[in-house]
């Protein structure tokens, strides 16, 4: 075996990639690679493009039941673009306390989603610094100065500094986007998709981002929180990986370093039900939620063994309490904010396990994942019932994704 590269990652006989990174054979007084790669084939428009030796990288929903058991991490060198993350999981890491993370959109949703991670310390979040850009200077300005005046009294918990940032800046400092901006938000009374009517107008504010990523060859992380959540999602994989002629390129971002985030509120709504009815605790142990942030979702008490009009009753909570605040007069975001964002990030960071949408079968679908250099779903065994209902939702979401245009 030919092992080429000394940095912290390396390639097994793989000399042609190797030749584009400028790598050359690994010198024999080199210790072993922290991460060793070996090039698999596969389809760069169905599947992530470097995966640790624990994700099964099946372009099937496969992965969310599956799971593999190799020592190695795999990539396709098919995806021109994988030169670039592979340059920079060979990279040193570099010593400092926490990552940089980036929230772009100050309105309701990323406002409270930027005081849960402000108020956040450190050494909980993993996050150092917090850059916050918006459209509106005076809202940017008002939520510098209301960020930086939390605090607590003789505190030995170091907050993550906050400091304002334009768009170019963000993608060449930080480790983590969060694209919380939104327009067009339904009024309350409205009877459509709230979510669906979002798609045009946000996917317009995202364009600017998605371009000056891909300038920057940003490598970081790219998670969505405004709506539709997962179809945004897409539109960043997509447009970022679309050729002037409208073919894939592969030269764009990456499928797992992008993601969105949104299925945490449909959890926690689940589990406000189950609180009331007196299964929190079995819930919380055992339920799962799948599918999107949307009337899609579906939610299970118990992944292996679900009791129906249990999990009927968890899935209604998820669906509908959106529409329930809003009868009430509100617009519903402080769920959003805090539950699928301000305690999802830091657990993110943390290695643990969260609720997002990630990469799978072609698409961005609601599922358990982990970040593990990108965002991987996490498997689990799952009954038939649940499978099937996980499989119907998936084939919904991508019949719509490719009704936009977002599938190759």
């Amino acid at each position: 075996m030919k092992i080429f590269g000394n940095g912290r990652a390396a390639l097994a006989d793989d000399g042609a990639t190797a030749e584009k990174l400028g790598w050359g054979l690994r010198k024999r007084s080199r210790p072993e690679p922290e991460v060793l790669l070996r090039p698999r084939e596969g389809d760069p428009r169905q599947e992530p493009w470097i995966v640790p030796g624990w994700c099964e990288p099946a372009v099937s929903l496969e992965a969310l039941r599956r799971k593999a058991r190799r020592t190695h991490w795999s990539y396709l060198p098919a995806a021109p673009g994988v030169v670039r993350y592979l340059d920079r999981l060979a990279a040193p890491g570099v010593e400092r306390p926490g990552r940089c993370v980036a929230l772009a959109g100050l309105g309701r949703v990323g406002g409270v989603a930027a005081t849960m991670l402000a108020a956040t310390p450190s050494r909980f979040s993993g996050i150092r610094e917090l850059l916050i850009y918006d459209v509106d200077a005076a809202n940017q300005e008002r939520w510098l100065m209301e960020l930086g005046s939390i605090a607590r009294w003789r505190s030995r918990d170091a907050l993550p500094r906050v400091h304002p940032a334009g768009i170019a800046e963000i993608f060449s400092r930080c480790d983590v986007f969060l694209f919380a901006a939104s327009e067009g938000v339904p009024p309350l009374g409205s009877r459509d998709d709230v979510r669906m009517v979002q798609f045009s107008p946000n996917r317009g504010i995202l364009r600017a981002f998605v371009e000056q990523a891909k300038a920057a060859g940003y490598t970081g992380l790219f998670l969505v929180v405004s709506d539709p959540v997962e179809l945004l999602a897409q539109t960043v994989f997509h447009d970022s990986n679309r050729s002037t002629s409208g073919t894939f390129s592969g030269e764009g971002l990456a499928p797992e370093s992008l993601g969105g985030l949104g299925l945490g509120v449909m959890w926690a709504r689940s589990l406000a039900c189950a609180r009331r009815e007196g299964w929190e605790e079995a819930v919380a142990r055992d339920g799962v939620a799948y599918g999107p942030h949307s009337t899609e979702v579906v939610v299970f008490d118990d992944v292996r063994n679900p009791n129906r009009q249990r999990s009927e009753d968890l899935t209604a909570a998820a669906r509908e309490c959106n529409l329930l605040i809003r009868n009430l007069g509100h617009l519903p975001y402080v769920g959003p904010g805090v539950s699928s964002v301000g305690v999802t990030v830091p657990a993110l960071l943390g290695g643990q396990e969260i609720l997002a949408s990630v990469f799978v079968g072609g698409i961005y679908f609601g599922a358990p994942a982990r970040f593990d250099w990108g965002l991987y779903p996490s498997s689990r065994p799952m009954a038939d019932e649940v499978w099937r209902a996980v499989g119907q939702a998936h084939a919904r979401l991508r019949k719509q994704a490719a009704s936009q245009g977002l599938t190759w």
